[in-house]
């Protein structure tokens, strides 16, 4: 009988003893971001992306809009201003950066169809300079 309590007081000891189990760090941001797209996104901090024929538009939340030609791949950095509200629903963004110029009108009472055939709820009309751009877009 006293060679079970020992036993079981030897184990109750070395249980107590133990560390306890060490906890993993939280995964760094392409962890977390894996590979689904939409997860890296708003993991980067982009609040609307609209893409269309020769172009990547994306305003970010910390004040910046990033357009992205696809001819070249040149990407262009704006600052974010206020969106102004027009009277449809939807929001303009005009800013400049060096020698550009860029405004975005985001119609969200536009359906877009791409050349696909899927529909999206929101419009995007770009005007970079003299350069007109149409495309779809979406809100993250």
């Amino acid at each position: 009988m006293p060679f079970r309590f020992t036993l079981i007081a030897a184990f109750a000891c070395a249980a107590c003893s133990s560390a306890p189990p060490r906890e993993l760090p939280p995964p760094e941001l392409p962890q977390r971001a894996g590979v689904d797209p939409l997860v890296a996104a708003r993991a980067e901090g982009v609040e609307f992306r609209g893409v269309g024929e020769g172009f990547v538009l994306e305003i970010m939340r910390e004040d910046v809009i990033r357009l992205t030609q696809t001819a070249s791949g040149e990407t262009l950095t704006f600052a974010k201003p206020e969106p102004q509200l027009p009277r449809w629903n939807g929001s303009i963004y005009a800013t400049t950066a060096g020698t550009h110029e860029l405004y975005v009108a985001i119609r969200n009472d536009r359906p877009c169809e791409r050349a696909d055939r899927a529909v999206y709820p929101i419009r995007v009309e770009i005007r970079l300079d003299d350069r007109v751009f149409t495309g779809c877009g979406r809100g993250f």
